[in-house]
């Protein structure tokens, strides 16, 4: 229950494993406890959270009731008279995409995810008055998968955020009634209408304000896209944004799987121009609205109304989040996934809608330049080790990967996982001991461009003190980095060794599209 520091995307950080590094250095330097009241609650907190809180509110608890806390903080408020302790986790055991990645990529060990979880799950204060444990939240799937919900003492496990089985469940825990080990509260349900979902009552993390749930291109890696898109109206999402803003949050999150399909009726998934600009607009315009940042996007709508992506730049800009530099940029996640046709049309054909997937590597191509001439940096995902992926795949991206060679992103590599509830959960997913030599290009190449794009940015906006800039990043990154290389080199083979070496490497000059020096570099 942290903000990064203010930075959304540094939450990815949690799914590293900490090697020997303490987690009481982890909470200082990553993930410091959110602000709190003067009584003791979380002034903000995840947004799923938030919404149980208000389900709860809305159906015979009371504010007296309901109490929403940090961790830290457990002790000031369960009690012999607390009934049941809900908990929402993204990633209760380390079976996220970045988990599974990076936790045997960087430091070893399990996850921080997992690890606060344990922590958590086992506090003193609720082993001492044994409360009832309900756990939901995107990731409360691993609970289950990995049989962790015995041993963790959990009571109930939670599927989905449709409110009346939530809401029964903690009133059976507060009576003191048996409670079912696992309660669907399935979303997407064709006689349920989301509107009838309770606005927020206290801010979340980021200012989050949810404007679309659901993708419905069906890519078969992912839940999410599995979902059929629901819009939130204008109305909600404004009366949440006020919400926000009186609660001291000046940042909005847009939190959706596709913000420019926003009010989209197509089948086609082509975008509908006016709703997405008018919706971001309004945000902007409210009082108090300093800056925005959206969660996620996709390409083929950029390829397919590049104006839409200029209008959205122009309201964007001014309510930057991010810059590179000393230049403001706009940034969301977007997934690229992979440049191999074969793999586009066996996992996720309505990826490129309306397009077609042998037209995948011209829609990548021209949606970052599209965006790039925006000021529109996309943060993109990539995925090693889908099911089937042979070498010529890999070649494809890798080949992918050059044609974007003159375009300013931040590329994440990912292991694939099997996720729940997606058609390819009962898969085999990607480790690090099975990559092949051009998996581990295609792995180095997106951090070695990362590295020589971004160090600087990321070190400027933490270190003002001018010579010691210099020493951290002409001396102490090439030693830690030498070192790293050289450890990782005896215990997780040569691969690994050059990854960490590339970080100490002197700053390369970016070349644009035009073969120019990239100014940002």
């Amino acid at each position: 229950m942290s903000d990064f520091f203010n930075n959304p995307f540094m939450a990815f950080s949690a799914g590293f494993g900490l090697g020997p590094i303490p987690l009481s250095f982890a909470r200082k330097s990553l993930y410091p406890p959110v602000e709190r009241y003067s009584d003791g609650r979380a002034k903000y907190a995840p947004y799923g959270l938030r919404k149980v809180e208000a389900m709860l509110l809305e159906n015979g608890f009371t504010e007296s009731d309901v109490a929403v806390v940090h961790p830290e903080d457990l002790s000031h408020f369960i009690g012999p008279d607390t009934k049941v302790v809900g908990i929402s986790s993204m990633d209760p055991t380390g079976m996220g995409y970045v988990s599974k990645t990076y936790s045997s990529v960087i430091g070893g060990g399990e996850p921080m995810n997992a690890l606060e979880f344990q922590k958590l799950v086992t506090h003193p204060v609720i082993k001492k008055f044994k409360p009832k444990i309900i756990v939901g939240g995107f990731g409360s799937w691993q609970l289950e998968r990995k049989r962790m919900t015995d041993k963790y003492g959990i009571d109930c496990v939670i599927l989905g955020g449709r409110p009346d089985p939530i809401v029964d469940v903690f009133k059976k825990a507060v009576n003191g009634e048996a409670l079912p080990r696992i309660v669907h509260a399935d979303e997407s349900l064709r006689n349920w209408n989301y509107e009838t979902m309770p606005l927020s009552k206290h801010a979340a993390i980021h200012g989050a304000v949810e404007i679309s749930k659901g993708c419905g291109r069906n890519c078969q890696f992912c839940t999410p896209t599995m979902q059929s898109k629901v819009d939130i109206s204008l109305d909600r999402i404004m009366r949440e944004v006020e919400m926000t803003t009186r609660e001291g949050s000046a940042h909005i999150t847009l939190i959706t799987e596709d913000l420019f399909l926003y009010g989209s009726k197509s089948k086609s998934f082509i975008p509908n121009k006016e709703a997405v600009v008018k919706m971001v607009k309004s945000v902007a315009d409210h009082p108090g609205v300093k800056s925005i940042q959206a969660s996620h996007m996709s390409l083929a709508p950029v390829v397919y109304n590049p104006q839409m992506i200029e209008e959205l730049a122009e309201i964007l800009i001014e309510r930057s989040w991010y810059s590179l530099g000393n230049k403001a940029i706009i940034t969301a996640e977007t997934g690229i996934e992979t440049g191999s046709t074969r793999l586009m049309k066996k996992y996720m054909s309505g990826k490129m809608l309306p397009y077609k997937p042998e037209q995948w590597q011209e829609i990548v191509t021209d949606a970052f330049g599209i965006l790039n001439d925006n000021d529109w940096y996309p943060l993109a995902t990539l995925i090693v080790g889908l099911p089937d992926e042979k070498e010529e795949d890999v070649l494809a991206t890798l080949e992918l990967m050059d044609k974007l060679e003159g375009y300013n992103a931040f590329y994440v590599p990912l292991f694939f996982v099997p996720l729940e509830n997606c058609m390819l959960m009962n898969k085999k997913g990607a480790e690090l001991d099975s990559l092949s030599k051009a998996r581990w290009d295609f792995f180095i190449r997106c951090w070695d461009y990362n590295i020589r794009i971004w160090k600087p940015t990321f070190l400027e906006n933490r270190i003002r003190n001018p010579l010691l800039y210099k020493f951290v990043n002409n001396v102490f990154i090439p030693y830690f980095a030498t070192i790293m290389g050289i450890y990782y080199g005896f215990t997780r083979g040569e691969q690994l060794k050059q990854a960490f070496w590339t970080l100490g490497m002197p700053q390369a000059t970016m070349r644009n599209g035009n073969g120019q020096p990239n100014r940002l570099s």
